[in-house]
């Protein structure tokens, strides 16, 4: 075996135990939004098929680390294995995103009747902004993030993470991960302007609330996996969290795989009513 890339021994068997617990998630999103749709047992709703999506990515990522466990010195298994893991949450995001613009789209909910028919008006976002927005943009914005943190990463291992360009690499790195962290704070802001609005109303149907406990509570953990993230690569390289594994585990495979859990638990197939969350006309 060659020089390691790694900062640390690795551990072999945390990266099979994730590699089957992810497993999971992955069995379960595929069932809920692949499989029971033509079973009649669940509603179709395909934008969630993304985390199904991301959680096969989990796996292959964590099975493609046990390979470079034991091959320390191939760059390409640790460079397709880190890469993979930074792409699986985006994939998550993105289901999100879609569910909640759907939700405000379709839900009477929060639209107000208008004092003059019966007719209810469009359901604009902090009054101003269509939320057939919501998706397009968060996606988009995910999606330049992704791609800034590649872009760095690429630069920053042109050198082999030395010198001026692991410098500027880890500065277009770190610009993407600031921007994925505040496009999520502002969605989980938009959720709770919808959660507010909908409950003033009084029109939470009790479907509708569990799906957003859900989206609370996975998108607080996938927070702490965006946090550890910035904080990773502003701490900069030969930092605690680059010389030690278990930050990797502990806040960035565990906020991931009970945050695709708990999604999978409160997946709008179970609980939303079928039409609600149903794409608009």
């Amino acid at each position: 075996m060659g020089t390691s890339i790694y900062f640390y021994n690795p551990s072999l068997a945390a990266s099979i135990l994730f590699t089957i617990l992810y497993t999971l998630p992955l069995t379960y999103h595929t069932y809920l939004s692949l499989i029971a749709p033509y079973t009649g047992h669940y509603h179709k709703v395909s934008y969630f098929i993304p985390i199904a999506i991301g959680a096969a990515t989990e796996v292959a990522a964590y099975a493609i680390r046990a390979a470079s466990v034991k091959q320390q010195d191939n760059i390409g298994l640790y460079a397709t294995s880190a890469t993979l893991i930074v792409i699986a949450p985006v994939l998550v995001c993105a289901s999100l995103y879609i569910l909640i613009g759907r939700l405000i789209r379709s839900a009477g909910s929060c639209a107000a009747p208008s004092p003059n028919t019966e007719t209810k008006k469009p359901v604009l976002l902090f009054g101003r902004f269509s939320p057939s927005w919501i998706p397009r943009v968060f996606v988009t914005s995910d999606v330049v993030s992704f791609l800034t943190q590649a872009a760095g990463s690429g630069i920053a291992s042109s050198n082999d993470w030395v010198g001026k360009e692991k410098d500027i690499g880890v500065g277009v790195l770190i610009a993407g991960l600031v921007l994925q962290l505040v496009t999520f704070g502002f969605f989980l802001v938009v959720v709770v302007w919808f959660d507010r609005r909908s409950s003033a109303a009084g029109e939470v149907e009790s479907g509708v609330r569990s799906v957003l406990n859900g989206i609370y509570v996975a998108g607080g953990f996938i927070t702490i996996r965006l946090i550890y993230r910035v904080i990773e690569f502003c701490m900069g390289m030969d930092t605690y969290t680059w010389t030690h594994e278990w930050p990797l585990y502990v806040l960035e495979a565990v906020p991931m795989l009970i945050a695709m859990m708990v999604l999978g638990w409160y997946h709008p197939a179970r609980w939303l009513p079928v039409g609600l969350g149903a794409r608009s006309k």
